[in-house]
């Protein structure tokens, strides 16, 4: 086995371990992303597929399913608000401090898009189940409350 096939089981158990981690923290959770989600579980299943009927050596294995397991990761990130930050992806956690504002609007007949800003440029855009109120509440007493704006 090569360094490389140790390098690949390490991070697949770090990046798992912080899937973990950050799904516990999570108070708030966004609506999963469906097309995002169904494109990384079709990409997973197509590349176990390949790596059991092409691969012939442990290291190609090893490699295969590394690649499917970072998909599958993907495809089961939680997005949401915790009680320090906002998460948005693997590498996307954020501070509440770093955000000049964020809006919150009423999507649809139940639930709330956000977007969180730093400056005047969108940096997160979330959606939730819960109604407008009950976010802003939360989001409150978690930073300035008059950085958090409910557009009617």
């Amino acid at each position: 086995m090569q360094w490389t096939s140790i390098l690949y089981i390490v991070v697949f158990i770090v990046a798992a371990v912080a899937v973990g981690l950050f799904r516990r923290q999570v108070v708030y959770a966004a609506r999963a992303r469906r097309g995002w989600r169904i494109f990384y579980l079709v990409a997973a299943g197509l590349i176990l597929a390949m790596t059991l009927v092409i691969s012939k050596t442990v290291d190609e294995y090893v490699s295969g399913f590394f690649i499917c397991g970072m998909f599958l990761i993907f495809a089961f990130w939680q997005r949401g608000l915790t009680t320090s930050a906002v998460i948005n992806g693997l590498g996307s956690v954020r501070a509440y401090r770093t955000f000049s504002a964020i809006r919150l609007q009423a999507d649809g007949t139940s639930g709330t898009s956000m977007q969180a800003m730093v400056g005047s440029v969108t940096v997160v855009k979330m959606r939730f189940k819960d109604d407008p109120k009950f976010v802003a509440k939360f989001l409150k007493r978690r930073m300035d409350p008059q950085r958090v704006i409910i557009v009617q």
